[in-house]
């Protein structure tokens, strides 16, 4: 359904739902469910949990399917004949294709809690995610590590290398490559060298359909991949200039209160 003004509407997508779901067994409503993006967190976690294999069907142990994506595993179920739950979930590659790209990764940020700034970057990192898990020999190791520790100095790791990738991900609605790096992923960067990445992604519009915005901004040629941050700074290629200072009154711990 959809709001407008102060009543509710019916979409062509909730009337086929609601008419046609029984005949398909619930499958209209699960495939809405997942694209509505309520269960991105429970999907993540499914897929950094299981293994992809040669069909490209995914297959986890039932007691981590339903540890880390209990209701996402319920929902799964209604897709029968794609979806087997036994001692493992075993879920075929269609299905996988629908849990693990752009759409469903991500929450919806519509409502009261809509914060651009947040969003904005939620979109970027789902962005980069998707993009390292499209292009890894192995899924299951690039893993949005920032939905669970935002302390970390990055947002996805890529185990797919040795030694793993960390990838900082900056997201703009302007073109222009213009970021903020705060101090600790500063030091990460310096730290790790050409094992820290910063993706940017620029022109995105949180009104745009992700799935539709992912498609264009790769052909484009996002995201702009930013490797050795110390070396490019040496080189010109980036530069760098400090935003904050702190300041503080000389001898101030020796005195208690203002001087006349």
């Amino acid at each position: 359904m959809e709001v407008q003004d102060t009543w509710l509407k019916v979409t062509k997508a909730g009337l086929k739902v609601a008419t046609q779901d029984h005949q398909s067994g619930g499958r209209l409503l699960g495939l809405a469910l997942i694209r509505s993006g309520l269960f991105a967190s429970q999907a993540r976690s499914l897929l950094e949990v299981s293994e992809i294999d040669v069909s490209r069907s995914l297959v986890c142990p039932r007691d981590l399917a339903l540890t880390f994506a209990p209701q996402l595993t319920g929902i799964l179920r209604r897709f029968a004949g794609s979806v087997v739950l036994t001692d493992r979930l075993t879920v075929a590659a269609d299905v996988v294709a629908e849990i693990s790209d752009v759409w469903s990764l991500l929450p919806p940020t519509a409502g009261p809690d809509f914060d651009y700034r947040k969003d904005m970057g939620n979109r970027g990192e789902l962005y980069s995610y998707q993009y390292c898990r499209l292009a890894a020999d192995d899924p299951a190791k690039v893993r949005w590590v920032a939905r669970d520790d935002e302390t970390l100095g990055y947002d996805i790791e890529d185990a797919n290398f040795a030694p793993k990738r960390m990838i900082e991900v900056k997201a703009s609605g302007d073109k222009s490559v213009r970021f903020f790096l705060s101090r600790n992923e500063w030091g990460m960067a310096h730290r790790f060298g050409d094992c820290y990445e910063i993706h940017f992604w620029g022109g995105i519009s949180l009104k745009a359909p992700v799935k539709d915005e992912f498609d264009k901004l790769t052909g484009l040629g996002y995201p702009l991949i930013f490797r050795g941050l110390e070396g490019m700074l040496a080189s010109n290629q980036l530069s760098a200039v400090p935003t904050q200072y702190l300041v503080t009154r000389s001898g101030a711990s020796e005195r208690t209160g203002p001087t006349e």
